[in-house]
């Protein structure tokens, strides 16, 4: 009977090594990595384009290895892990300038990846490759994708020794490509395949921040929230003196 109780006990014995040695150093260095790597910048928003661009070329190329580069260098897990960071620290500043750097991400993959795509021959839908049927609709094994990508993607960004494998997330979890479909979707004026590309986007988005909530969550990154404030006021300074030199 002890046996058995012992090995019933592994489970969240396991669960409670894995979030209840992590230290305050390491949530603030994950804190500060998830802000600065989200921040608004210029080198962001080119970042963001750059994906669009070889994203759209791949799927209409029928290319996947230019498709996971794309993927590689989309820096927008940041912002979406940081939605789900304030949302587990009820920090509502944080939530709506994360909210709003998703938004204008969305925004300009969309219209890159139409510009690209209007500059290519216009596919017709019973021409579609096989990469691009993959970015349209949205399924099971999609969903339970970004869920397990949104955990893996949270402990890679706080645990210091997983750091190297948070790029493997980035691959795995599609964000940037059916985006891309979407826009070619436009431009094959098929609102249907712009809405199946759209929301398979959008239930990839809402897996991560899930799943990362609940890593956030166990991780008691709550008690770090003075971090978040200290990082989203340098944030803003920071941007001030870059429009100050701009003008």
């Amino acid at each position: 009977m002890n046996q058995n109780k012992t090995q019933n006990d592994q489970p969240s014995s396991v669960s409670n090594n894995l979030f209840s040695d992590i230290t305050e150093q390491e949530r603030r260095d994950a804190i500060e990595k998830i802000i600065e790597s989200s921040s608004p910048r210029k080198s962001y928003f080119m970042m963001i384009v750059i994906s669009a661009i070889l994203c759209t070329l791949g799927i209409m190329g029928d290319n996947a290895a230019v498709i996971i580069g794309g993927m590689i260098i989309a820096p927008m897990l940041s912002p979406i892990l940081s939605v789900s960071m304030g949302i587990g620290m009820a920090d509502f500043k944080l939530i709506y300038r994360s909210l709003r750097v998703i938004f204008i991400s969305v925004a300009y993959t969309i219209v890159f990846s139409f510009a690209t795509a209007f500059l290519l021959d216009k596919v017709e839908y019973d021409q579609m490759n096989k990469e691009m049927m993959l970015r349209v609709g949205v399924s099971l094994e999609s969903l339970l994708v970004a869920l397990v990508a949104g955990m893996a993607a949270a402990l890679s960004v706080i645990r210091t020794e997983l750091h190297k494998y948070l790029a493997g997330t980035a691959i795995a979890v599609a964000l940037i490509p059916p985006l891309s479909m979407s826009a070619v979707g436009l431009r094959m004026f098929d609102l249907e395949i712009f809405y199946q590309s759209f929301m398979q986007f959008f239930f990839s988005l809402c897996g991560i921040i899930l799943s990362s909530l609940l890593v956030f969550a166990l991780s008691r990154f709550y008690i770090s929230k003075q971090k978040v404030e200290q990082e989203l006021r340098e944030e803003e300074e920071m941007l001030c003196n870059s429009k100050k030199i701009d003008s």
